[in-house]
């Protein structure tokens, strides 16, 4: 039986459904599945309209999406650290600089997945 949040929804006024992540040993309750291309480099956040559509996106080790899923749900590095860092400051803005950056990578943990598939 999958969750049905739909009375909490109404009762706080939200209109835009939740978005969860599963790490679940079965991924066929989530269906219909979608996934990125392979070996493309596509943000999970691109998949947003087929989620609102009912879809659920599953990601593996071998197929993250980007590069960043990959490593903060996989802990899979697909470039050098300077690079990821070079990355998550210049173009993604995520931290004022290079060494705030570095910081935050040296304290924070990437999550360790139970199960395959995400």
């Amino acid at each position: 039986m999958q969750p049905d949040p739909k009375e909490l929804l109404s009762a706080i006024g939200m209109t835009t459904p939740p978005i969860g992540f599963y790490d679940a040993p079965d991924e066929a309750p989530f269906g219909p599945l979608v996934a990125p291309r392979p070996g493309g480099h596509t943000c999970i956040f691109a998949f947003y309209r087929k989620w609102l559509d009912g879809a659920t996106l599953r990601i593996t080790p071998e197929n993250p999406g980007c590069g960043g899923t990959g490593y903060w749900l996989w802990g899979v590095e697909g470039r050098a650290r300077e690079e990821f860092v070079e990355f998550l400051v210049d173009e993604e803005g995520l931290k004022a600089s290079h060494e705030l950056m570095n910081e935050w990578l040296d304290h924070e943990r990437p999550y360790c997945p139970e199960h395959s598939s995400i």
